[in-house]
C-alpha cells in the first residue's frame, strides 16, 4: 500500500480542523471524534467517515469551579491544550483537556455533564488519554499536586471511585482481559500497576521504570510490556495470579521516548524518537531485527493483521510486516508532521496532523 497527498494517490478526503490538537482520531461506525483547543476554548468534533464533513462541534467553555477565573496551565508546543485522545462507548463521547476540563456529550453533541478537575500542575502539559469499559470512564489525572486515577459513571458523571497516585507519568491507561479478568493498567515514573476497573483496588504492582514516562503499556498473551528511553523495556508476566506479576525479561538498547510499544503474534515493536525500530521476541526479549528509518517517531504503531503502521515526524507512514525479519511493505507521505496515532478501520486509515485530518483508502486488501 502507498499514498501521497500531493498527487492525491489513495487520499479519499482531507479536512482542515478548526483548532490545533495532538489527540488521535476515534472511529465508531460512521463517525470520527477528535478534539482541538487553544487558549480561547476547547472543542470536541464529530466528523462523517465517508466525507470528512464536520457533523457537529461542541464548545467546552470554562467550567464553574476551581480556576473558573480563566487561569490556563503552561503547556509545551509539543502537547498543546488538546493532547489527550477522547473516548466513546457508542452512546456518549468524553474528552479531557490540559486545562483540567472534562466534558461528556451525547451522540448529537449535546452536553450531558462536565467537570473541572482543577488546572493540572504539570510541566509538560496533561497528555493522558481517556478510556472506558462501556459503563465507566477512567481518567489518569497525573500532575504534581494531587495526582489521581478517577472512575466516573459514563452516563451521569458521578464519581464511582478515586485512587491517589504518588508518582506521575504522561502515558495513558490501557484496559486488558487477563484470562477473563478485566484489568486497568497504568505506568508511572517508577512502576506499573494493575487495578480492578470496578473497585479501583490494586491487583498487582511491579517496580521496573524510571525517568519521565510517556510511552503507554502494551499487552499480549498474558504479558504487559513497558519501555522508556534511558531505562528498560520490561516484560511482566501476569498470567499466574497465585504467584503474582513477575518480570520475565528486560532489554536496554534503543527505547522509545514518547511512542508506545505494541505487541502481537509473539513479537514486540519498539519505535524511537531517533528513527530506530526494534522487534523483539515477546516471550524472551531476544532481538529479531532492528531497522533505522531516516526520521524518528512520536506517534505510536498500530497493528492490523500482519502489518504495522507507524507515522514519523515528517509525515511519512511506514508500513512493514509484523514478522521475525524486517520487510517494508509500503509507505505514504502526507507532507505534515504527525504526532497523533492513526486509526485503522477496514481499508481506511484516518491520520491527524496538527490541523488536518486525512482519510486514506486502500485499493488493495
Amino acid at each position: 500500500m502507498s499514498f501521497d497527498v500531493d498527487s492525491g494517490q489513495n487520499i479519499l478526503w482531507k479536512v482542515t480542523l478548526p483548532k490545533h490538537g495532538m489527540s488521535s482520531p476515534v472511529v465508531w461506525n460512521d463517525r470520527i471524534f477528535l478534539t482541538g483547543a487553544d487558549p480561547d476554548s476547547r472543542q470536541i468534533y464529530c466528523l462523517d467517515v465517508t466525507t470528512g464533513d464536520i457533523n457537529w462541534t461542541h464548545d467546552v467553555n470554562r467550567l464553574e469551579g476551581e480556576s473558573a477565573d480563566g487561569t490556563l496551565p503552561r503547556v509545551l508546543e509539543e502537547t498543546g491544550y488538546a493532547a489527550p485522545t477522547p473516548t466513546t462507548n457508542g452512546r456518549y463521547v468524553a474528552a479531557v483537556f490540559a486545562t483540567g476540563e472534562l466534558a461528556c456529550v451525547d451522540w448529537n453533541g449535546k452536553r450531558l455533564w462536565a467537570k473541572h478537575l482543577g488546572v493540572p500542575k504539570n510541566h509538560y502539559g496533561h497528555a493522558s488519554s481517556l478510556i472506558s469499559d462501556g459503563d465507566r470512564l477512567f481518567v489518569q489525572f497525573d500532575h504534581d499536586a494531587g495526582a489521581k486515577l478517577l472512575a466516573f459513571d459514563f452516563s451521569t458523571g458521578k464519581l464511582q471511585w478515586s485512587v491517589t497516585r504518588t508518582l506521575i507519568a504522561w502515558s495513558s491507561p490501557i484496559l486488558i482481559d487477563n484470562a477473563g479478568r478485566n484489568e486497568l493498567v497504568l505506568a508511572n515514573s517508577n512502576a506499573v500497576d494493575g487495578y480492578d476497573p470496578q473497585s479501583g483496588d490494586i491487583l498487582w504492582h511491579v517496580e521496573c521504570l524510571g525517568g519521565e514516562v510517556a510511552p503507554s503499556p502494551a499487552f499480549s498473551d498474558g504479558r504487559v510490556f513497558v519501555a522508556n528511553d534511558g531505562e528498560f523495556a520490561t516484560a511482566i508476566d501476569i498470567r499466574d495470579r497465585d504467584v503474582g506479576a513477575k518480570v520475565d525479561w528486560q532489554w536496554d538498547e534503543s527505547l522509545p521516548d514518547t511512542s508506545s510499544p505494541v505487541a502481537d503474534r509473539g513479537l514486540l515493536i519498539l519505535p524511537t524518537a531517533f528513527g530506530v525500530v526494534s522487534c523483539l521476541d515477546a516471550a524472551t526479549g531476544t532481538l529479531r531485527w532492528e531497522h533505522e528509518f531516516d526520521v524518528g517517531f512520536s506517534s505510536s504503531p498500530i497493528v492490523a493483521g500482519d502489518r504495522v503502521f507507524l507515522a514519523d515526524l515528517s509525515g511519512t507512514v511506514q508500513i512493514f510486516k509484523l514478522n521475525a525479519s524486517f520487510e517494508l511493505l509500503g509507505k505514504g507521505n502526507l507532507g505534515e508532521p504527525i504526532y497523533a496515532t492513526p486509526a485503522l478501520v477496514g481499508n481506511r486509515i484516518f491520520i491527524r496532523s496538527l490541523r488536518q485530518l486525512f482519510c486514506i483508502q486502500s485499493t488493495n486488501n
